[in-house]
């Protein structure tokens, strides 16, 4: 007796069929993957921004009295906390392509000029019995060592007309501006070296949910 065995489907088609049976798999996989991003990058955004000596500065060092920022600590969190909650995730799931199964994701940190959060209260020093506003995180972050107070220094000392309680602006033959070892361009500054030092920790963290 003769057996004789015919396929009624090409080899494409038995690859497609395959590729959509592992799909649900794929999704479940990638899923996790997304989730276990979600919840572990902002934390490593945090701690980079944190681990800059400009954060230290700013709540209770020097840029806390240059500035002359009284709530310093309010409006430090309420920064940090608008940028790792406004992470954008941008994840395209699992689909069944000619060639394979094709899945993509990204993460966009922080806007590059800053122009969510400039503006805002927190990036402000408002005196609203002198009438004035001083957009302290700009200078910080965008105008490097340019002059922003000409004839004017600031002088480190307890004083009750300040802010907080401990520096005053005076007249002077200077002018004062971001202190040098501080001053950041919109290339350079406090938090695009955060991000920068903190590649290693995200490409790990990217690494081992992969793998996982």
């Amino acid at each position: 007796m003769k057996l004789s065995l015919q396929l009624v489907e090409n080899s494409q088609t038995i690859q497609q069929e395959i590729l959509r049976a592992l799909l649900p798999e794929c999704q479940k996989y990638m899923d996790n993957v997304i989730n276990k991003l979600k919840k572990e990058l902002p934390n490593i955004v945090s701690n980079a921004i944190t681990s800059e000596p400009e954060y230290g500065s700013l709540l209770s060092g020097k840029l806390k009295f240059e500035f002359g920022i009284a709530d310093a600590g309010s409006k430090i969190t309420n920064i940090i906390n608008h940028w790792i909650t406004n992470i954008v995730y941008d994840y395209k799931p699992p689909v069944v392509s000619s060639s394979g199964i094709r899945s993509s994701f990204s993460a966009k940190l922080i806007r590059a000029n800053f122009s969510d959060i400039i503006n805002t209260s927190d990036a402000m020093v408002i005196d609203s019995n002198r009438g004035y506003e001083l957009p302290w995180l700009e200078w910080l972050l965008l105008d490097g060592t340019a002059t922003i107070v000409p004839q004017y220094e600031v002088r480190i000392g307890a004083n009750s007309r300040s802010r907080t309680g401990y520096a005053i602006m005076v007249p002077s033959k200077d002018s004062w501006k971001v202190p040098d070892e501080f001053s950041g361009t919109i290339d350079n500054n406090w938090i695009t070296r955060a991000i920068s030092n903190s590649q290693e920790e995200i490409q790990n963290l990217l690494n081992r949910i992969l793998q996982a």
